[in-house]
Protein backbone atom coordinates (compact mmCIF):
# COMPACT_ATOMS: atom_id res chain seq x y z
CA UNK A 1 0.00 0.00 0.00
CA UNK A 2 2.85 2.43 -0.41
CA UNK A 3 1.78 5.60 -2.14
CA UNK A 4 -1.93 5.12 -1.32
CA UNK A 5 -3.83 7.35 1.03
CA UNK A 6 -5.54 5.49 3.85
CA UNK A 7 -9.31 5.17 3.77
CA UNK A 8 -11.45 6.60 6.59
CA UNK A 9 -10.98 4.42 9.68
CA UNK A 10 -7.71 3.12 8.31
CA UNK A 11 -4.21 4.08 9.46
CA UNK A 12 -0.93 3.33 7.69
CA UNK A 13 -0.37 0.49 10.19
CA UNK A 14 -3.85 -1.00 9.79
CA UNK A 15 -7.52 -0.21 10.18
CA UNK A 16 -9.66 0.58 13.17
CA UNK A 17 -12.47 -1.74 14.12
CA UNK A 18 -15.77 0.20 14.29
CA UNK A 19 -17.05 -2.07 17.07
CA UNK A 20 -14.17 -2.15 19.57
CA UNK A 21 -11.90 0.67 18.25
CA UNK A 22 -8.81 -1.59 18.22
CA UNK A 23 -6.30 -1.37 15.37
CA UNK A 24 -5.99 -4.49 13.22
CA UNK A 25 -4.02 -5.24 10.05
CA UNK A 26 -5.37 -3.60 6.93
CA UNK A 27 -5.87 -6.99 5.23
CA UNK A 28 -7.76 -8.49 8.17
CA UNK A 29 -11.22 -9.81 7.36
CA UNK A 30 -12.24 -10.26 11.02
CA UNK A 31 -11.23 -8.25 14.08
CA UNK A 32 -9.10 -10.46 16.32
CA UNK A 33 -10.31 -8.63 19.44
CA UNK A 34 -14.09 -8.70 19.12
CA UNK A 35 -14.83 -10.86 16.05
CA UNK A 36 -16.33 -8.05 13.95
CA UNK A 37 -16.56 -9.20 10.32
CA UNK A 38 -15.33 -6.45 7.97
CA UNK A 39 -16.75 -8.17 4.84
CA UNK A 40 -20.34 -8.43 6.07
CA UNK A 41 -19.93 -5.52 8.49
CA UNK A 42 -21.58 -7.41 11.33
CA UNK A 43 -20.69 -8.60 14.79
CA UNK A 44 -20.49 -12.31 15.57
CA UNK A 45 -23.62 -14.08 16.70
CA UNK A 46 -24.46 -13.80 20.37
CA UNK A 47 -23.09 -16.66 22.43
CA UNK A 48 -25.53 -19.42 23.28
CA UNK A 49 -26.65 -19.36 26.91
CA UNK A 50 -26.89 -22.56 28.91
CA UNK A 51 -30.33 -23.50 30.17
CA UNK A 52 -30.53 -23.18 33.96
CA UNK A 53 -32.82 -26.17 34.36
CA UNK A 54 -30.25 -28.32 32.55
CA UNK A 55 -27.59 -27.30 35.08
CA UNK A 56 -30.00 -27.94 37.97
CA UNK A 57 -30.87 -31.34 36.52
CA UNK A 58 -27.22 -32.36 36.35
CA UNK A 59 -26.47 -31.16 39.88
CA UNK A 60 -29.52 -32.90 41.33
CA UNK A 61 -28.67 -36.04 39.38
CA UNK A 62 -25.25 -36.10 41.03
CA UNK A 63 -26.52 -35.22 44.51
CA UNK A 64 -29.74 -37.24 44.71
CA UNK A 65 -30.76 -36.68 48.31
CA UNK A 66 -32.71 -39.81 49.36
CA UNK A 67 -34.30 -40.05 45.93
CA UNK A 68 -35.91 -36.59 46.02
CA UNK A 69 -33.02 -35.11 44.05
CA UNK A 70 -33.25 -37.94 41.51
CA UNK A 71 -36.94 -37.23 40.90
CA UNK A 72 -36.26 -33.50 40.56
CA UNK A 73 -33.34 -34.27 38.20
CA UNK A 74 -35.80 -36.10 35.94
CA UNK A 75 -38.40 -33.33 36.07
CA UNK A 76 -35.87 -30.55 35.44
CA UNK A 77 -34.00 -32.56 32.81
CA UNK A 78 -37.05 -33.32 30.69
CA UNK A 79 -38.29 -29.73 31.03
CA UNK A 80 -34.85 -28.32 30.08
CA UNK A 81 -34.61 -30.61 27.06
CA UNK A 82 -38.04 -29.44 25.90
CA UNK A 83 -37.08 -25.76 26.35
CA UNK A 84 -33.73 -26.19 24.57
CA UNK A 85 -35.36 -27.93 21.60
CA UNK A 86 -37.95 -25.14 21.37
CA UNK A 87 -35.35 -22.34 21.55
CA UNK A 88 -34.08 -22.87 17.96
CA UNK A 89 -30.42 -22.70 18.98
CA UNK A 90 -30.65 -19.75 21.39
CA UNK A 91 -30.12 -22.02 24.42
CA UNK A 92 -27.58 -24.75 24.99
CA UNK A 93 -27.09 -27.46 27.59
CA UNK A 94 -28.92 -30.35 25.95
CA UNK A 95 -26.09 -32.69 26.95
CA UNK A 96 -26.31 -31.49 30.55
CA UNK A 97 -30.04 -32.14 30.56
CA UNK A 98 -29.57 -35.65 29.16
CA UNK A 99 -26.85 -36.38 31.72
CA UNK A 100 -29.17 -35.19 34.49
CA UNK A 101 -31.95 -37.43 33.16
CA UNK A 102 -29.64 -40.46 33.05
CA UNK A 103 -28.31 -39.78 36.55
CA UNK A 104 -31.86 -39.25 37.79
CA UNK A 105 -32.91 -42.68 36.50
CA UNK A 106 -29.79 -44.23 38.04
CA UNK A 107 -30.69 -42.59 41.35
CA UNK A 108 -34.26 -43.92 41.14
CA UNK A 109 -32.88 -47.40 40.43
CA UNK A 110 -30.51 -47.26 43.40
CA UNK A 111 -33.29 -46.10 45.73
CA UNK A 112 -35.53 -48.92 44.50
CA UNK A 113 -32.74 -51.46 45.06
CA UNK A 114 -32.19 -50.17 48.60
CA UNK A 115 -35.92 -50.45 49.29
CA UNK A 116 -36.06 -53.95 47.79
CA UNK A 117 -33.07 -55.21 49.79
CA UNK A 118 -34.32 -53.44 52.92
CA UNK A 119 -37.74 -55.09 52.66
CA UNK A 120 -36.18 -58.48 51.96
CA UNK A 121 -33.82 -58.14 54.92
CA UNK A 122 -36.40 -56.96 57.42
CA UNK A 123 -39.13 -59.35 56.31
CA UNK A 124 -36.64 -62.23 56.42
CA UNK A 125 -35.41 -61.22 59.88
CA UNK A 126 -38.88 -61.50 61.42
CA UNK A 127 -39.33 -65.10 60.18
CA UNK A 128 -35.90 -66.31 61.17
CA UNK A 129 -35.66 -69.58 63.05
CA UNK A 130 -34.25 -69.43 66.56
CA UNK A 131 -30.60 -70.31 67.02
CA UNK A 132 -31.27 -73.13 69.45
CA UNK A 133 -33.21 -75.11 66.87
CA UNK A 134 -36.92 -75.47 67.69
CA UNK A 135 -36.55 -76.73 71.28
CA UNK A 136 -36.48 -74.61 74.34
CA UNK A 137 -33.33 -72.61 74.84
Amino acid sequence: MPGQTPLPGQTPAGKTCPRCAETVQAAAGVCRFCGYDFQTMSAPAAPVKTNGLAIASLVLGIVWIYGIGAVLALVFGYQAKRQIDASNGREGGRGLAIAGIVLGWVGIGVVLLFLLFGLAFFSGASHATPVCGGGSC
